[in-house]
């Protein structure tokens, strides 16, 4: 009896054996299988993924779609694409539009088909399949939909943008003239101390030591030349480096100084971070200041030195003598070289959008990414320049001319 339940026990486990082993396989043969995607697929074979079509609902949403070109977007694969061999469909019907041009963008590459002049799209859904080949002659094809209106975008200029936007794009020119107007009053000043400071250097060490062999007159000399040094410190740091450079600096790195000091040595706890406008004037004024200072410079040296000598007679000490005697004389000749640099400075202010101060380049921008157009409204922010550069010089013409007259009533 034993032996019989033991014959029959041992082929009960191999079944049961069997049964614990094929069930996994048996599970995932009934389970189905994850469909890899599209993407996955593509890497995995090699192939160009293509990611997405122009136009598209996404990426035409700000205008119409011109139905001047289409764009596939795709990440390149082991094997090259051949534009030459790819192939553009529109609802079905393969369009003739000559070799595609390939280009290269960050993350992937664009394929541009160019339709010819002749086609026109009714409106309504249109379908759209590219076929890119590769080397290898693999092919990926790409199908996808898009609404179209029917409507033709406007040709290289837009008009309508243009009448529509223009005054937006005007109003930029308020901070345009309140940059210019402002950073060169304070150029001005900057100017004039830095004249003055690169005027105060009267003789070198080796002069000054050969003249008064006295090592207190020397150390005289030495805090004289501060300024000197200071003055030709600023001219060439700020005459040296980038217009641009400087707005990054005072917008950007000065926050930064101000917060180490506070951070570190608890300082600076009463100065405001400076604005973009602020920033603005400030890098403008300075770089101009340095390069007005050579121009006060030589206004200054141009005064015959015979004013100076009749004001010493008359018994002016040095400062009144350039108060009242030598500035006044300088300031009229460098006159016309000021109204230049303010000319020049209504068009370096369409830097400080880099730092979004809404001048006219900043609101040509706004307006450009708002209709992927940027041609129309920067020819309405050139416009605008062009007749404040024309109204700017006329008075400066003006004000020469009644200069060379006051001079020639003197004379």
């Amino acid at each position: 009896m034993k032996q019989r339940s033991l014959a029959l026990c041992v082929p009960l486990a191999a079944l049961l054996l069997v049964a614990l082993v094929a069930a996994p396989a048996v599970a995932a043969a009934a389970s189905p299988s994850p469909v890899p995607s599209p993407l996955s697929t593509g890497r995995s074979a090699g192939l160009p993924v293509v990611k997405q079509g122009v136009p598209n609902a996404t990426s035409e949403t700000a205008t119409e779609w011109g139905g001047n070109s289409v764009q596939i977007y795709f990440i390149p694969g082991a094997s090259p694409v051949v534009p030459g061999e790819s192939e553009l469909y529109i609802n079905g019907t393969r369009i003739d539009t000559g070799p595609p041009v390939m280009s290269s963008l960050i993350g992937g590459t664009q394929l541009q088909f160019n339709l010819p002049s002749s086609l026109n799209l009714p409106a309504g859904e249109t379908t759209f399949k590219a076929v890119l080949h590769t080397e290898k002659g693999q092919t990926v094809p790409y199908e996808w939909k898009f609404q179209v209106t029917g409507k033709k975008k406007p040709g290289l200029v837009n008009f309508q943008i243009m009448r529509e936007w223009w005054w937006y794009i005007t109003k930029g020119a308020y901070y345009t003239i309140l940059l210019t107007v402002v950073s060169i009053v304070f150029a001005s000043i900057f100017a004039l101390f830095g004249a003055l400071g690169r005027l105060s250097k009267t003789m070198t060490f080796r002069q000054a030591w050969e003249k008064h062999h006295s090592w207190g007159y020397m150390v005289g000399h030495t805090l004289r030349m501060i300024p000197y040094w200071l003055a030709t410190f600023y001219t060439s740091l700020f005459r040296g480096t980038p217009l641009l450079l400087q707005i990054y600096v005072i917008y950007y790195a000065l926050p930064a100084v101000i917060l180490y000091g506070r951070a570190r040595w608890g300082i600076f706890t009463h100065i405001p971070y400076p604005t973009n406008v602020q920033s603005g004037i400030a890098a403008l004024s300075l770089n101009y200041g340095a390069y007005l200072t050579e121009v006060f410079r030589a206004g200054i040296q141009a005064v015959p030195k015979g004013q100076r000598e009749a004001a010493w007679a008359l018994g002016l000490n040095g400062r009144k003598t350039y108060q009242r005697i030598i500035l006044p004389q300088a300031f009229k000749i460098v006159i016309p070289a000021i109204g230049n640099d303010f000319i020049a400075l209504i068009k370096d202010t369409s830097l400080v959008s880099a730092i979004a101060v809404p001048e006219l380049i900043k609101q040509a921008q706004i307006v450009g990414g708002k209709y992927y157009d940027f041609l129309s409204p920067l020819l309405v922010a050139a416009v605008v320049y062009w007749l404040l550069t024309i109204f700017f010089s006329f008075w400066q013409a003006r004000l020469e001319r009644r200069m060379e007259r006051d001079r020639a009533r003197k004379g």
